[in-house]
């Protein structure tokens, strides 16, 4: 019989082995996994889709009765944009981005907001998109904004002294670094829709000119589509008729086409008054990327509260889309930014939207001229 030291030698000998072999093992499994992870990007495209938020509702414009109660609104909307604390969300929402690695990013609200007085207000108090490029850049994530689709630019003078200017953008990032630069990028078309919403105020009808933006991407053999946009957020009909003009503009393609984007159509309910666009979409022969790999989990992307300070989560509807026709399969995609640990030192929400990751897997090589 052994001796107590003896013994002690044999059981340290026996845990080594058994430390050894459990770490063989694990270096396998990680160098398997590493290398499906290797394959499945070999044939795949990443990509998210964020609304970034503005930072207030605009309600209060459309009830204003006198200049004073429009000066009031406007310095409300001013202070509303202040207080979500812009360049600390694109922070948050870009250690989101920076997490996925994504080859392609499509923007909603990526708002700017400037305040001047005596002419068109230069002054940037803050500026959602250079902001989040500057906060990817410090990761080590360099993208390139390769589309930025104008939207809403509108100026007022404020209780605060000062005009108040808010610009709305709707943006496409590509990656710039490794593996990001074998992507090649043509066909840039950015297009305004011709149904757009007309709001009365006080210094008359203020328009939306929503619309949408898109690249022709090539990447590995394979030539794709890539759309963003972001549909009316007031009139079930506008949202309808600028559903079917996406169909008939973005995606009159015989390319496979992605698009994603802030749809403001409830796709989880069919009693929203605009799924009928989410349908005609359908049916034109998109598939919707959540539903085809996560159903029946509901995936709600909208939305927190306006000040973004609620405790709990409010998410209760599904309006951010990422949506393919042409031979894509989905091989993963998951929400960000949509659990109490994405906030901010702060407390806040990075976003009103959680936003959605997702990677394609790539359809064969097509070529198409328009």
């Amino acid at each position: 019989m052994p001796n107590s030291i003896d013994r002690t030698t044999i059981a340290l000998g026996y845990l080594r082995k058994t430390v050894a072999i459990a770490l063989l093992a694990l270096a396998v499994a990680i160098g398997v996994a590493s290398t499906a992870m290797a394959h499945d990007d070999d044939r795949g495209i990443r990509l998210v889709t964020q609304n970034m938020y503005v930072g207030s509702a605009f309600d209060a414009l459309s009830v204003a009765q006198t200049p004073e109660q429009l000066r009031a609104a406007v310095a409300t909307i001013y202070n509303n944009i202040v207080a979500s604390r812009p360049a600390e969300r694109a922070a948050a929402m870009a250690r989101e981005i920076a997490r996925h690695r994504p080859d392609l990013v499509a923007l909603q609200e990526a708002a700017m907001l400037r305040t001047g007085t005596g002419g068109p207000a230069t002054t940037v108090r803050s500026d959602l998109l250079q902001s989040l490029l500057d906060e990817l850049a410090g990761l080590g994530q360099r993208y390139r904004a390769v589309a930025i689709l104008p939207g809403l630019d509108a100026q007022a003078p404020s209780a605060l002294g000062f005009d108040v200017r808010v610009t709305m953008q709707d943006a496409i990032l590509v990656r710039s670094d490794p593996p990001g630069d074998a992507i090649k990028v043509s066909n840039l078309q950015i297009e305004q829709f011709g149904v757009k919403l007309a709001t009365p105020t006080l210094v008359g009808p203020i328009t939306d000119p929503r619309g949408w933006a898109a690249i022709d991407v090539t990447v590995r053999g394979s030539r794709f589509r890539f759309v963003t946009t972001h549909l009316d957020s007031v009139s079930p009909a506008i949202r309808v008729a600028q559903a079917k003009e996406l169909l008939l503009t973005a995606a009159n393609t015989s390319l496979p086409v992605v698009m994603a984007g802030d749809f403001n159509i409830a796709a989880d309910t069919s009693l929203d008054p605009s799924f009928p666009a989410y349908q005609a979409m359908i049916n034109a022969g998109f598939t919707d990327a959540w539903q085809s790999k996560r159903a029946p989990d509901p995936g709600f992307t909208c939305c927190q509260a306006g000040n973004l300070l609620n405790p709990t989560s409010l998410l209760n509807h599904r309006i951010d889309l990422v949506l393919f026709r042409g031979g894509f399969g989905v091989a993963d995609i998951s929400l960000i930014g949509n659990q109490p640990a994405d906030r901010t030192s702060s407390g806040l929400w990075p976003s009103d939207h959680a936003g959605v990751a997702a990677t394609l897997r790539l359809p064969a090589h097509q070529v198409d001229n328009r």
